[in-house]
């Protein structure tokens, strides 16, 4: 069997639904699996009309239309300030009845030769691979966003690593029932202010058309002691009935940790999301970082799944 591969800057509507169908119909088994439409793709990869990623994409036979797609990657060239990442190895999926021919292996290979090509200095490309829309967000005191190829995948932890791949830093992810929670009241002098987020930030822009809240508790003079990014991923992220909400960042200025306000004001957030319907809340954090998972536990959070970030040299 033959196959050949194509390499897609503006994907048309045709690729980008076959590729949205390969991942809804052989991604259901990866941790918080939410079904893909064509559009959202299109959204990760030309943001506000300006291209931000690579699509490739692996065809049976000799020709390369939509109804004889079978796998693809997603390389998302994201750059970040005082960070030498050129880019990062988001999704990556073979169909079930292809897979142990090195379509993947060939895939991540075309990927990485690409982003090499458009870096005229060393950098570093992470690898997210198994999370649905290639982020999967640390919730850290410092508001930084890493992650990286869920451990329960084994198979695509190994075409990683044998492609130079180091790990980096364990992830965890955790989970908290909302029916239970109990709300902590605001510090004197302090309130809670809750909309809906009007900020341009990258994760802004991929999630447009989806509602991210900020969850704040701001001092009388106006000082944000902590702030908490939420929302209902999709209508469909739902399991077993039960509506999932996601936390994507907490931040507590670095002056004023360890004063409990991130605790207040997520359980306070917690609250409010019950309010709105929701019946779970996951959030991530590094494995080594002990008093925010110790935290998270202390408000009913668990761990259910582990993520190890890796990247690999230029």
């Amino acid at each position: 069997m033959s196959y050949r591969i194509a390499q897609h800057a503006h994907p048309g509507a045709a690729i980008l639904a076959a590729a949205a169908s390969l991942w809804n119909n052989n991604a259901a088994g990866r941790h918080a699996f939410f079904p893909w439409t064509a559009e959202q793709l299109a959204t990760l990869l030309v943001p506000d009309g300006r291209p931000a990623g690579t699509l490739f994409t692996a065809h049976e036979g000799e020709s390369t239309t939509a109804d004889n797609c079978v796998a693809f990657v997603h390389l998302n060239h994201i750059r970040e300030d005082g960070y030498p990442s050129a880019g990062v190895v988001e999704n990556i999926l073979v169909d079930a009845c292809h897979r142990r021919r090195g379509l993947g292996r060939e895939l991540l290979r075309r990927a990485l030769n690409h982003i090499a090509a458009l870096q005229p200095t060393p950098a570093l490309v992470d690898a997210l691979g198994a999370w649905p829309f290639g982020y999967a967000f640390n919730t850290l005191a410092d508001g930084s966003e890493r992650s990286g190829v869920f451990l329960n995948d084994p198979a695509l932890y190994r075409l990683f690593r044998r492609a130079g791949f180091e790990p980096v830093r364990k992830s965890i992810v955790m989970r908290a029932s909302l029916h239970n929670v109990r709300p902590r009241p605001a510090p004197p002098g302090s309130a809670f202010h809750i909309g809906r987020r009007t900020e341009n930030t990258w994760l802004d822009r991929v999630f447009r058309g989806r509602e991210l809240w900020d969850h704040e508790l701001i001092r009388r003079d106006g000082r944000i002691l902590s702030r908490a990014i939420f929302g209902l991923m999709e209508n469909e992220s739902r399991q077993e009935g039960q509506a999932i909400f996601s936390v994507f960042g907490v931040n507590t200025p670095a002056d004023i940790q360890g004063n409990g306000y991130a605790g207040i004001n997520i359980a306070n957030m917690m609250q409010y999301v019950r309010s709105l319907g929701g019946d779970l809340m996951e959030l991530h954090v590094y494995a080594d970082n002990t008093p925010a998972v110790r935290l998270y536990a202390g408000l009913g959070f668990k761990p259910v799944a582990e993520t190890m970030m890796l990247h690999k040299p230029l």
